[in-house]
C-alpha cells in the first residue's frame, strides 16, 4: 500500500470515528459490498467516502474502477470493515459511554483536526529554486550567528536535498500560524495559579 492510500485508510478511520460516511451511510439500493454484524457498507456509501478523501473525482473513479487498483481499493475496504467491527465491539463494551475513553477520543479527534487544518496552510506546490535559495540563506545566517557555519556545503551542492527540509519548515510554520490564529480568535485567560509555564 503506497503512502497516499495508507493515509486515505487513516482518514477513513477518522471519518468512521466521527460517525459519518462509511460509519453511517444513507439508505440506498446499491450493492452491499461488505457486512459486519449486520451493519452494511454499500457500494454507493464506499464510493462517496473515497471521493471525499481523494478530493478528486477522476482519481476516485480510477481507484474504484481501475483493475490495477483493485488490491489497494480492497485494502481500504478491509480497513473500513475492521473499523466497523471495532466500533461495534466498543459499543458492546460500553466504551462509547466511558468518560475516560471519551476523553481520549476527544483528544485524538482534536489532534486529527489540528493536523488537517495545519495541512491546509502548507503550500501544495513544489518550492522554486528562488524559495530554496532564500531558505538556504536564512539557515546559513542562523548557523553563522551560532558559530556553526563551518563545513556547510554551498547551495548548488545541497540543492537537491533542500525541498524536504523546506517542506518540514513549511509544516512547522503552518502549525505555529494555526496556533496564533486560534489564540487571536479565541483569547484564553487563566487564573494565576493555573497559568501554564512555557513549553519545554
Amino acid at each position: 500500500m503506497d503512502m497516499r492510500v495508507a493515509r486515505m485508510v487513516g482518514m477513513c478511520g477518522v471519518l468512521a470515528l466521527g460517525t459519518l460516511g462509511c460509519g453511517k451511510v444513507s439508505k440506498d439500493n446499491s450493492k452491499v459490498i461488505a457486512s459486519v454484524g449486520g451493519d452494511k457498507i454499500t457500494e454507493k456509501g464506499f464510493t462517496e467516502t473515497i471521493g471525499i478523501y481523494v478530493g478528486d473525482a477522476a482519481k476516485a473513479k480510477d481507484l474504484l474502477g481501475n483493475p490495477a487498483m483493485k488490491e489497494q481499493r480492497n485494502q481500504i475496504l478491509g480497513s473500513l470493515v475492521n473499523q466497523k467491527a471495532l466500533f461495534q465491539y466498543i459499543k458492546a463494551q460500553g466504551l462509547d459511554k466511558d468518560p475516560q475513553a471519551q476523553l481520549q477520543v476527544t483528544s485524538a479527534m482534536a489532534g486529527a483536526y489540528f493536523q488537517i487544518l495545519a495541512d491546509r496552510l502548507v503550500p501544495k506546490a513544489e518550492p522554486t529554486d528562488a524559495q530554496l535559495k532564500v531558505f538556504y540563506d536564512d539557515y546559513l545566517v542562523q548557523a553563522k550567528a551560532a558559530n556553526q557555519a563551518a563545513g556547510i556545503p554551498p547551495f548548488e551542492q545541497v540543492k537537491a536535498q533542500l525541498p524536504a527540509a523546506w517542506k518540514r519548515k513549511q509544516a512547522e510554520t503552518a502549525r505555529e500560524t494555526l496556533l496564533n490564529q486560534l489564540n487571536q480568535k479565541y483569547p484564553v485567560v487563566f487564573a494565576p495559579e493555573y497559568q501554564p509555564g512555557p513549553a519545554q
